[in-house]
């Protein structure tokens, strides 16, 4: 691992909320009314090693398999067999972050804009109590200058380089398709170098705006997250911070963030995410 991604462990709710709220990750912000916000995103997994990995490349195919071709193929039979009407005169962009809600494998990640809500992924799933987790500290600032710098020379494809200079560190999907129509325009930029975009689709329903939910997008469908990630922490120091859960304090974490309103019940709202919530409120605690 680079040594310029800082790995920090906490074996306590007292020791993560001291770190996800320490002027590392939370800063002093003159320039925007003094308010102190974080600049960075979060993504929280279950088991500390596991590594970035989108479901499109998680997906099980043969050696050599095409994914962009697989990747075009599931997108074209999302379209088709969604109910009549759906996606009319709907972006790609739009069509790829209803895919991802609804589970189909894409080329993206979920991140959030809490940290809370991805130390719940972090500790969410009873069934990896006994392994580490982590939340993966992503600097949207940094990101956003790397990739400018990566591709000031290709300005044509890279639009938003200008229009996001000062003015948001994240795409929203408007302004995503004016810059990159579809996927195939961002794929386009690939030959300039790899792009990881930050993007915060449209809330589509009540789980996205409680999620705070953002995603993320690199512009080749085989290209990795992960990789990029870790190329790029160790040239430009504070892009990446990671925050391991101790499988001991998962317990307690998990019942803390019950006691903080950050479950299933508001994570996932409806009928299905109720029922979780409530088969683990009532249950032994891990």
């Amino acid at each position: 691992m680079p040594l310029s991604i800082t790995e920090i462990k906490v074996s306590s709710w007292v020791q993560l909320l001291s770190e996800l709220h320490s002027r590392q990750l939370v800063h002093l912000n003159p320039e925007e009314g003094d308010h102190i916000r974080s600049p960075y995103v979060f993504r929280g997994m279950d088991v500390a090693n596991w590594e970035l990995s989108t479901s499109l490349q998680r997906l099980p195919k043969k050696q050599n398999t095409n994914t962009g071709l697989i990747e075009r193929s599931l997108i074209r039979s999302f379209r088709k067999y969604a109910n009549a009407g759906a996606f009319d005169e709907k972006s790609e962009w739009y069509v790829l972050a209803v895919a991802q809600h609804n589970g189909l494998p894409t080329r993206v990640l979920d991140w959030s804009a809490s940290p809370l809500v991805a130390a719940h992924f972090a500790c969410g799933d009873e069934s990896h109590k006994k392994a580490d987790g982590i939340i993966w500290c992503l600097h949207a600032g940094i990101l956003r200058n790397i990739n400018k710098q990566n591709n000031d020379q290709s300005a044509g494809n890279l639009q938003s380089a200008g229009s996001l200079h000062g003015i948001a560190w994240v795409y929203d999907t408007r302004l995503l398709e004016k810059s990159f129509v579809d996927l195939a325009a961002l794929d386009s930029s690939y030959p300039n170098g790899p792009l990881m975009l930050l993007w915060e689709p449209p809330s589509l329903d009540s789980r996205i705006a409680n999620q705070s939910g953002l995603l993320s997008i690199m512009n080749h469908s085989e290209e990795s997250q992960n990789k990029f990630l870790l190329t790029q922490s160790a040239i430009n120091p504070g892009l990446v911070t990671k925050i391991v859960i101790e499988a001991s304090a998962k317990s307690e974490v998990r019942d803390m963030l019950d006691q903080n309103g950050i479950s299933e019940r508001t994570i996932y709202p409806g009928l299905p995410g109720l029922c979780s919530w409530l088969k683990r409120y009532y249950g032994k605690a891990w």
